[in-house]
């Protein structure tokens, strides 16, 4: 992975995170509003349940002697179905029951307020033979069209149409009362509990989905630092701030893959190897940390001094590696000239000691008869050694770069 994908990792990642994290807060409230809304149907369904149970029940007391007469006919003459229908209507209407039919246990209407279906089976009716068994059964519909008992017509109403059982003295079923109740005034207590429960739970997700944001935010944030930070430990010298050994070579073959592929030998890239003069003294009289210090400055004036584009890296010790790409032999020799007049202009002010120094110089330029990288670097510090042997504080070059000479 690249620096630059490696950065924007964390900013992929949290854009996954928000868009995981949005649809599913959209489907678990969608769920969540559907169950609560079928809870509150459930409610509402169990209630009307009741209510028709009961009102059953009153029925029966109320009118048993009618309701068993009705029941022990195969069919009731007009005279007595109007009877019953003015006594139910009388009964039910403060109730506000829309409509209600009574079956036969042969699944025969025996009575309903509706006349035409008087007479009809409902064989099938899965609702009316649990009832026949003794249980309790409802469903809940929206009708557009309501004619209720009192003759008038409703819209828009929600019906819970309720089977129960009715039961003589001993508790055996005789028939069944289908009774339909009004429930539309629970509509918008429904909606509105929905409504607050999706609220608070939209509230909740809400609060999850910003604390986890903020926490893995942070948490990518850090990760990514400690990623800068151990590829820096892994490309930078600790001392000097500059490429340590690995970095620097890497950047070596780099430019030498570059430089393979069409550069010609009379504008390669160059190789700079430098090595401080009796840096060991300097240890030696001054101290170990003075000596990092010497390294820490040796290196900022060194980059001062170099082109924007050229490379630094400490090779080992109080050995340096400058990498210039694109450079002919005139320019290279001129860059280490600079390089050793610079070092050695003036004193480094370290703690508040005046230290002079001076550095041996190596140079090398990329040839297509070189082998591989490695081969330049070599060639690089073999004159290193050259300008030691010549006194120090010189050049030494290869004989196609310049002549060696010292200042």
């Amino acid at each position: 992975m690249s620096p630059r994908e490696l950065s924007n990792a964390p900013n992929l990642f949290l854009k996954r995170f928000s868009f995981i994290a949005v649809l599913s807060s959209l489907v678990l409230l969608l769920l969540s509003g559907f169950a609560s809304f079928k809870l509150y149907e459930r409610y509402v369904l169990r209630l009307a349940e009741s209510n028709a149970s009961n009102l059953a029940v009153s029925i029966m007391h109320a009118h048993r002697e009618i309701l068993d007469n009705a029941l022990a006919k195969p069919f009731l003459p007009n005279d007595e179905i109007l009877h019953l229908d003015k006594t139910l209507r009388a009964f039910l209407t403060p109730y506000g029951i829309l409509k209600i039919k009574l079956f036969a246990p042969s699944n025969i209407v025996v009575y309903s307020n509706d006349f035409e279906i008087i007479g009809k089976g409902a064989v099938g009716n899965k609702h009316l033979e649990i009832a026949l068994s003794g249980g309790r059964s409802s469903t809940i519909q929206t009708k557009d069209q309501v004619h209720d008992m009192a003759a008038e017509n409703r819209f828009d109403v929600d019906v819970v149409e309720s089977y129960v059982p009715m039961r003589d003295e001993s508790g055996s079923v005789i028939g069944v009362f289908e009774i339909y109740q009004d429930m539309t005034e629970f509509r918008a207590e429904v909606n509105q509990g929905v409504l607050l429960f999706m609220v608070g739970i939209s509230i909740i997700l809400f609060c999850v989905v910003i604390t986890a944001y903020i926490f893995m935010h942070s948490t990518a944030r850090k990760l990514l630092s400690q990623q800068h930070l151990l590829e820096q430990l892994a490309t930078i010298d600790s001392v000097t701030n500059i490429y340590n050994r690995a970095e620097i070579t890497r950047r070596i073959e780099a430019e030498w893959e570059r430089f393979r592929r069409g550069c010609s030998d009379e504008k390669g890239f160059g190789i700079l190897m430098l090595d401080i003069d009796h840096f060991k003294q300097v240890n030696d009289q001054y101290g170990h940390q003075v000596g990092d210090e010497l390294l820490r400055y040796f290196a900022h004036r060194l980059q001062g001094e170099l082109r924007l584009y050229s490379d630094l890296g400490r090779y080992g010790g109080e050995e340096f590696i400058v990498l210039l790409p694109e450079v002919s032999e005139e320019q290279l020799m001129s860059v280490a000239e600079r390089v050793l007049m610079m070092v050695s202009a003036e004193p480094f002010q370290i703690n508040g000691y005046q230290i002079p120094l001076t550095v041996s110089i190596g140079i090398a330029l990329a040839s297509h008869q070189d082998l591989n990288p490695d081969a330049v670097i070599k060639r690089s510090d073999e004159h290193l050694y050259r300008a030691k042997e010549k006194g120090r504080n010189c050049i030494s070059a290869a004989q196609n770069t310049a002549p060696a000479f010292a200042v």
